[in-house]
Formats: structure tokens, sequence, C-alpha cells
């Protein structure tokens, strides 16, 4: 029995190791499955390509990728059997917490610029224009090649604070016509970046694309890289300072005061970089680090930002021939703008004080005129006053002599009292108002009164009309001028000849010129053999829109009147023949003519 529990009790302690040897087995696993590189966001680690992790900051990244060489570089410290030396980043190494100049993310794996400055490794890496001074080793990094006029050129799609979508260098979606623009990191968080395999001889092999035109696959487990990456690097490095022992840590800081005192030595000994001769222009506002302390001067201030919208118009365009606000930089532009500002103050200034002065001699001399106004009122209403009372005056004594003649006298002008004048319309006072007429007239046809202003006289029954009553119908008022008449269809029907129509123009009562006079032309020569055919007269009042006209020969309408008939030239056939003449010998050359040519000379 005790046998039996004893081997029980083995039994149990070979089942619990072996479940805690699993565990650690699994947790190994696990970490080294969420050592990511935070470049190309690959979780694949090869002896020939490792991922390392810096011993400071805990970030990592592929040798290759950050351009790590075994033999000039401290070895690595992790995912290697022989590594006893500790391994730092670039930032590390030289103790400085870097802001990029590429863009506004701060996290990430930095290098520096041969200027000092610093930049995402990944970024340095996917904007054009940015060169090294070593490939394989991947730095210094030179800016100067780079059009400084991309900076806060383009606004990023991606960036969550408007204030920062502007500032550093956007890159454009590598799909064509495509119009998206965003910043390398903001691409890289959404997993937008694509790197070109080993095996293909491309000069340029990094590739970004949008969310609409990326691959949906690859961006999903790029996203989910990035993801882990930036929950479990911080943690993996908490893990690993548990584990190690204080003489391992005492180590690694004592390495690290090494690499930060080499790092300062090579930064004052180091030939200074080269810069063009000309100062590269750059907005101030581009640099996101320069808004990061603009914001926390702001802050300590007392100033809220949030209440200043953000900018968005281009600086460019220009209103009223003036230049707009132009954005702080070292640039001519820039200059040019702040002197001419200057100068315009001082214009602003000297025109205000003379307009200041002109104010007050105005200002005096309207208090003289008032006084003088006041002095003349006053004089004004003495003369008034006098004025009635002699006018009172008068006016006894007209009375007294109409009662000593016995008549009543009219009062004569002088001693009437005046009128009282009303303001004119400059002086202030209200123009009369125009009222409607009281009469109103009514339509002929219709009978009504409605719509005045379509009601159309007749200069003969002096009757008013309806232009669409009329028939035909008119569409507008006919021109009417002093020698114009115009008269209804009634009426113009009404006249059987020319004479009554001229003796009814003669006899208006308005008293208006008449019109013109109808003149007969005379008759026309017609040939005796060509025979007569009766005339065609178009029927009056009869509308002509969507049918042709009719016509009834003149014969069948004797009682209506034959309008004129126009003048036509007579062809040479319908001429008069010429009387005959026998003189046909010229008293001065003695020679034969005609009619033609001879002319007769008075006796």
């Amino acid at each position: 029995m005790i046998a039996l529990m004893t081997v029980i009790l083995k039994l149990e302690m070979l089942q619990d190791s072996l479940i805690l040897e699993k565990s650690q087995n699994w947790s190994s696993q696990k970490m080294d499955h969420i050592l990511i590189c935070c470049v190309c966001l690959g979780d694949n680690s090869e002896d020939a390509d490792e991922i390392i992790q810096c011993d400071n900051c805990g970030i990592t990244v592929h040798e290759g990728c950050y351009g790590v060489d075994g033999e000039s570089d401290s070895i690595m410290s992790s995912a290697s059997e022989n590594s006893t030396e500790p391994w730092f980043c670039d930032a590390c190494k030289c103790g400085v917490t870097p802001s990029c100049e590429l863009c506004p993310n701060q996290d990430g794996i930095f290098k520096e610029t041969d200027a000092g400055r610093w930049v995402h490794i990944v970024c340095a890496l996917y904007v054009p224009g940015v060169a090294f001074g070593d490939i394989d080793k991947l730095r210094p990094v030179t800016l100067t090649e780079m059009n400084y006029s991309k900076y806060g050129a383009k606004e990023c799609s991606f960036c969550e604070d408007p204030r920062f979508a502007r500032t550093g260098v956007c890159i454009s979606c590598d799909a064509g016509m495509c119009r998206a623009y965003f910043h390398v990191t903001c691409a890289q968080k959404e997993g937008l970046l694509s790197e070109a395999a080993a095996e293909e001889d491309i000069a340029d092999p990094f590739f970004a694309y949008c969310k609409q035109h990326a691959d949906r696959l690859d961006r999903k487990w790029k996203r989910k890289n990035y993801l882990a990456l930036q929950s479990y690097c911080k943690m993996s490095l908490q893990e690993r300072e548990k584990q190690l022992s204080p003489e391992a840590q005492a180590r690694i800081n004592a390495r690290l005061q090494q690499y930060r005192a080499k790092a300062e030595l090579a930064r004052t000994t180091r030939p200074q970089a080269w810069v063009p001769r000309e100062k590269l222009p750059r907005p101030l506002t581009s640099s996101a680090s320069a808004i990061r302390k603009l914001m926390r001067k702001a802050e300590l201030m007392g100033i809220s930002t949030d209440i200043f919208p953000v900018d968005t118009s281009d600086t460019s365009s220009s209103v009223d021939g003036r230049r707009k606000h132009k954005q702080p930089a070292l640039t001519a532009d820039f200059v040019n703008y702040y002197l001419e500002r200057n100068m315009r103050m001082i214009q602003i200034q000297e025109n205000m004080a003379e307009q200041k002065n002109i104010k007050d001699k105005l200002e005096n001399e309207q208090e003289k005129l008032h006084v003088e106004y006041n002095k003349l009122c006053e004089s004004l209403e003495e003369l008034q006053n006098m004025n009635g009372k002699l006018r009172n005056e008068g006016q006894g004594i007209w009375a007294l002599l109409g009662r000593i003649i016995g008549q009543k006298l009219n009062i004569p002008a002088i001693l009437r009292a005046p009128k009282e004048r009303k303001p004119s319309k400059k002086e202030g006072g209200t123009q009369k108002a125009s009222t409607l007429p009281a009469v109103l007239y009514s339509c002929g046809i219709c009978k009504k009164n409605h719509d005045q202003h379509l009601l159309l006289l007749c200069d003969t029954c002096k009757l008013h009309y309806h232009l669409g009553c009329l028939d035909p119908p008119l569409t507008r008022m006919p021109r009417k001028t002093k020698n114009s008449y115009w008269q209804c269809s009634e009426c113009d029907q009404a006249g059987s000849s020319d004479m009554e129509a001229d003796i009814a123009m003669e006899t208006l009562p308005d008293g208006t010129k008449r019109s013109r006079r109808q003149i007969k032309e005379p008759v026309k020569f017609v040939p005796q053999d060509v025979p007569t055919e009766p005339k065609k007269i178009p029927i009056r009042n009869t509308r002509t829109r969507g049918r042709k006209r009719s016509f009834v020969p003149e014969e069948e309408k004797p009682e209506e009147r034959i309008p004129r008939e126009r003048r036509q030239r007579q062809s040479v056939l319908q001429k008069k023949p010429k009387s005959e003449d026998l003189r046909t010998e010229c008293a001065t050359c003695k020679g034969t003519g005609d009619n033609e040519n001879l002319v007769r000379y008075p006796s």
C-alpha cells in the first residue's frame, strides 16, 4: 500500500515537471514570436538576419534593416548563443530622446543625420531624395539633397491631430494617378508599406499604397504585427530586467555610459557637414518639434490652443494685390514680406496722424460755425418777431382805411402771412407719393377692369382693349409717337375709303397731329395685250399659324378696301414709247441723232 502511494506521488511529480517544462517552452516560443522588426514589421528571425533588441529602450529591429555590422558594432544581446555584449540603438548611445524631422510620430527607431538631427530609419528609406553616407550601415543620413519645398506642402490623410497634419514630409500613393498623401510612419501604422523581394533587382524597392490600393491581407497582418510590437515591446523589456541579475544590469549601464561618452567625443571631433551656400527655405510650422515646443509654451502661459483654428489655406495667394501672411522661414520672400509689412505699418501710422490733425481742425471749425449759426438764428428770430409786429400794424391800418372808405379792401400780398415752406428732397423732405388713378378703365371686349397696364387706347373710338382680347391678340404695346396713330380692328374695318381715314385722323379731339396722309400712286403702264388677272387679297382677321393663308379673288370681295400697290420698276419692254421726232441733225456738228442724244435749244 505504501509502495503504491509512493508510485502515485512520483507520477504526479513527473506530470507537474512536464507541464512546467511545456509552459516554459511555450513562453520562450511566445517571446520569440513577438520579436517584430519595427522597420519592416516582419517576425522572421534567421541566423543571417536576426532580430535584435536594444538593452536600454527595448526596441527590436532586423540587423539588415538597421545596418548593424557584427564586426564593428557591439554584438547583439538576444537571439544568439554567444551574445554576451549588450547592444544599443543610436539614440540610446547618444542619450537623447529624438524627434523625427520627416514626420510627427515619436515612436520607432532613429538614425542621426549629418547635421545632428534625427529621422526614423523607415522615413529615410521611403521618402524620396533622402541619401545615406554609407549604404551598408545606413548612416549618416543626408537631407540636403531633398527638395525643401516638400516640407509642409501636403496634408497627411491619417493624422488625427490637424495641427501636425502638415508637419514633415508626406509621400504619395504609388498607384497611378492617386492623390492620397500621408506620412511614412502613419502609413506604417496602417500596414500600407511594402518592400520588394531581395531577388528582384529594383533601384527603389520601397513602395507605399493607400488603403484603397493596398493588398488587404498584407495590410491586415502588418497592422496586427504593429499593434503587437507596440504592446509587447516595453513589456518584454521589463521581463528581461526582472530576469537579469544586478551584476548584469550594472554591466549594461556601464557599457551604455561608455558608448555615450564615445558618441559625445565623436560629435565634437567629426567634420562639419556640407551645407549649400544658399539657405534652403523651410516653414517653421512644418517642424513637429517646433509645434510641440510652441504648444508647451502656450500651456505654460495658460493659453488654450484649441480655440485657434488651423489655417489650411494656400499662403501663396494674394488679396487685392497685397501679400497675405507668410509663415516664418529663412527665405527671401518672408524677409521681403516682413520689411514690406513694417513699411506699410509706418505709412498707416503717418496717415492716421495726418487724418487725426485734419479731424481736429474740422472740429474747431465746426465749433466756430456752430457759434455763428446760433447768433444768426437769434437775429433771425428777432427779425421774424419784428416782421410779425409790423405786419399786424399794417393789417390794422389797412382795415382802418377800408372802414373809412366804406369798402372791404383786399389785403396786399406784402401784408399777408407767409406760407410755410416745405423742405425739398435734398434738404430731407419727403417726396410726394404717387397715387393711383381714381378711374379704372374697362376693356371694350371683355368688359373687365383688371390688368390696367395691358389696356390699349384706340385713337378713333376712344375705347380701351386688353392686348389679349384683340383679334389677332398683340404680344406687346405698339410703339406710339406724336405722329403715330393706332386704331382697333373694328375701327379699321369701318373706314371705307382713304379719305374717311384721313378725315378721322384730322379731327382728333386731343389736338394731336394727324398721321402721314396716304398718297395715291400714279397709274402704272399696262400693255393692252397683257390680260389682267384678278388680284388675290389675304383675308383679314384670320390666324395663319399651322396652316396656309387662304386667298380669295378680288372680284369676290368688292366691299373691302383695296390696299395700295407697291411701286415697281418697269421693265424695258413696258417702257412708254417716245414720240417720233423728225429732227435728226445736230445744228453744231451736222451729225445725225435722235431724241436720246439731241437737245432742243430754245429759239
